[in-house]
């Protein structure tokens, strides 16, 4: 499956990559994470549970940081697996662009799931996916802000943009794929 998107954050590009890159941060961002530990200055190891349709699990997920180029851009490469329940196993390039005192967060991600998980079907991983993602970057939105949610010209709370293009998937990784591996 492949996925792509973009996200403005409220926040200067390095702020933004040090985030990404903070397990502490990410645990308090990504729904359903109980742990996450840093295993080396590119590996990551976290525990998330994840539910999509009528499947839930706790999925142990481990990941790989690669073709760093601080703070504009980095690969991510990872596998969640979570027993019987299935698997999923990607990459997701993503890229950071300065955008005033914004960043634009732009990624595409290709992954595989396998066993329940690929039976549920493409409509739900996807719902899941997009739903996953979402609450991921509100949260780091509002972390970046302080715990604050930015307002619009009326006063009215505004989030994170949502993707702009969605064509499919679901679980924990990466800032896509991030979401994916991550998230479960």
């Amino acid at each position: 499956m492949d996925i792509t998107g973009e996200y403005r954050i409220g926040a200067k590009r390095e702020r933004v990559w040090e985030a990404l890159n903070d397990p502490r941060m990410l645990q308090k961002c990504i729904p359903g994470c109980e742990s996450i530990e840093k295993k080396s200055d590119t590996a990551m190891q976290a525990r998330i549970t994840a539910a999509i349709g009528p499947v839930k699990a706790r999925f142990d997920t481990h990941l790989k940081l690669e073709d760093l180029d601080p703070p504009q851009r980095y690969a991510l490469t990872g596998e969640a697996k979570a027993g019987a329940t299935g698997f999923g196993r990607g990459r997701a390039d993503v890229e950071l662009a300065e955008d005033g005192a914004e960043t634009l967060l732009r990624y595409r991600a290709d992954f595989k799931v396998g066993g329940k998980l690929a039976q549920v079907g493409s409509r739900l991983v996807v719902g899941a996916t997009r739903k996953t993602a979402d609450e991921f970057f509100n949260n780091l939105s509002r972390e970046l802000q302080g715990g604050e949610t930015s307002k619009d010209d009326f006063g009215t709370s505004k989030k994170a943009d949502s993707p702009k293009i969605w064509v499919r998937v679901a679980v924990v990784a990466g800032v896509l794929l991030m979401l994916w591996f991550l998230l479960g």
